[in-house]
């Protein structure tokens, strides 16, 4: 979602807004987890909340810009084990210099896994998101949400080196994701644009519950983590608008990257990343993100995390 205050603010909004709430999938023996920047492959019955998110922009004249805190949250309902659906928002954002605050939109997705190759511990899926515009705060808030609605067609992949020869490599996992968001609004009635955005990221895993599962046991204190480095990106394609001097340029990409670390837990999973901006368009210096999210295909298996028609989906217990 795209909001339209000064450029460095709308920055950071973007970067805010491209950390959505994701969920854990299993393939085979692999656990991919609920990375903080990306979504997973998989389809799951889910609740995560609350997702903490800081970043503060910068101003193109070198100054600090908008620092902006928000707390968001998603539920994600499996139909069948292959195709969900979610519903969730970026929540609530309080934004400093200048100070507002306000709720944004709600966002609703279907997603199908389309291929899974658990021997491998591969999969891939797509989905189609709906930002629905003037479903958060009014616009004669401090912070409005956005009038209109965005559609976001996805593609996810993972892969997981379970079969690679060699031990060290086994724990290895990689995960990838690219959107393409259309907003049904290009220009706003001040003038402002509102831009299609390619959207693409990446996760590299090495996951310690796998290693102490299937390769050598580990301490416990460590059998449980999954350490990895990934990264999000945003570029605008289409309806950028005019270059404005002194102000960033609406053609230049933006993003984060950053280690983060994921606690698996048989019910939960914590997560925590640092997020350094790529460049000063996407912030002025280390944010910071967070989630809690609950496993409801473990909590209840045969009821509430059920898939609607089908069997249940496999669950961790076997960690």
């Amino acid at each position: 979602m795209i909001r339209h205050f000064t450029c460095a603010s709308a920055a950071a909004a973007l970067l805010l807004a491209a950390n959505p709430l994701y969920a854990h999938t299993i393939v085979g023996n692999r656990v991919f987890p609920a990375t903080l920047t990306i979504d997973d492959p998989g389809v799951n019955d889910e609740l995560a909340l609350p997702a903490f998110s800081y970043l503060q922009a910068a101003n193109p004249d070198g100054t600090p810009g908008t620092t902006s805190y928000s707390l968001a949250w998603e539920y994600a309902k499996t139909i069948t084990p292959d195709f969900g659906i979610s519903i969730g928002s970026d929540g609530y954002t309080w934004q400093r210099n200048p100070q507002a605050e306000g709720w944004s939109n709600i966002e609703t997705e279907a997603k199908f896994a389309f291929y899974q190759d658990p021997g491998h511990e591969f999969i891939m899926s797509a989905a189609v998101s709906a930002e629905i515009g003037n479903t958060g705060s009014p616009q004669s808030a401090s912070l409005p949400s956005d009038p209109f609605s965005t559609i976001t067609p996805k593609f996810f992949i993972g892969k997981g080196f379970g079969d690679a020869s060699a031990d060290w490599a086994r724990p290895f996992a990689v995960t990838g994701e690219v959107d393409y968001s259309i907003p049904t609004v290009t220009i706003n009635s001040d003038g402002s644009y509102n831009p299609t955005m390619l959207t693409y990221g990446a996760s590299l895993q090495y996951s310690l519950l796998y290693e102490n599962s299937f390769v050598h046991q580990l301490p416990d204190v460590f059998n449980r983590l999954i350490p990895a480095f990934e990264g999000i990106f945003s570029t605008p394609v289409a309806n950028q608008g005019p270059v404005i001097p002194g102000e960033f340029s609406p053609y230049e990409t933006t993003g984060v990257v950053g280690p983060s670390l994921y606690y698996i837990g048989q019910y939960f999973e914590i997560g925590v990343m640092a997020q350094v901006p790529i460049n000063r368009a996407s912030g002025d210096h280390v944010g910071a993100l967070a989630v809690l999210d609950i496993f409801l295909d473990d909590v209840a298996p045969t009821s509430l995390g059920k898939p609607l028609f089908g069997a249940p989906l496999s669950p961790l217990a076997r960690y």
